[in-house]
């Protein structure tokens, strides 16, 4: 893949993406999400950065992104896909992408292994070595334990409410270098995206 013909020079003066008030993720740095709506929260990231969101994703993951259910949160356009046969291989794509900034995120769907801490702090160097911001988001398995040496730990799981037919999302902050743990109840609509509730 060439990565040369992506650019990506926008290089943002805050120091993170603010999700809400008190809720943010650092720039060139790792994140993870886990839960049954880790996909929304991935999107709603998405919502934040300009430009090609890079989605990676291992080759056997039967379950992928239809564009008509993103396309109330995020324009599918923005998007470009990698499909990575072995588990090694993610790591090190992620690791490279990372490196190169040519997307300012970088989505990636692992949801068969946990990886080591080792990928994860290369990944980290390589952001930190980066001119540009970019930032990389982990959608990982309950089956595991959470994934050493991410700046941040999430968890976003659906509310299942009767009476209302509007969407709404429980937000966890499990685990933070730089904040105490922390939950928001979430909405969305299409005009003014996610809000607190």
């Amino acid at each position: 893949m060439n990565l040369s013909r992506l650019i990506y020079n926008e290089t943002h003066h805050d120091s993170s993406i603010k999700l809400l008030p008190q809720a943010s993720l650092a720039w060139n740095r790792v994140h993870e999400c886990k839960g049954p709506s880790k996909i929304v929260f991935a999107l709603w990231v998405a919502q934040k950065v300009k430009g090609v969101i890079l989605w990676i994703d291992e080759a056997h993951n039967q379950k992928t992104l239809n564009p008509d259910g993103i396309y109330p949160y995020v324009n599918p356009a923005k998007f470009l896909f990698a499909n990575i046969r072995r588990k090694e291989d993610i790591l090190w794509c992620t690791e490279e992408a990372m490196r190169y900034a040519a997307c300012p995120l970088i989505i990636v769907n692992i949801s068969s292994f946990n990886p080591g801490l080792t990928p994860i702090r290369r990944i980290n160097l390589a952001g930190g070595k980066t001119k540009e911001n970019v930032m990389v988001v982990l959608l990982t398995s309950e089956e595991y334990e959470g994934v050493q040496g991410v700046e941040t730990r999430w968890h976003m799981a659906p509310i299942h409410d009767d009476i209302n037919l509007n969407r709404k999302w429980r937000l966890e902050r499990l685990r933070a270098r730089m904040a105490p743990p922390k939950f928001w109840s979430v909405s969305h609509h299409h005009k003014t995206g996610f809000q607190k509730i």
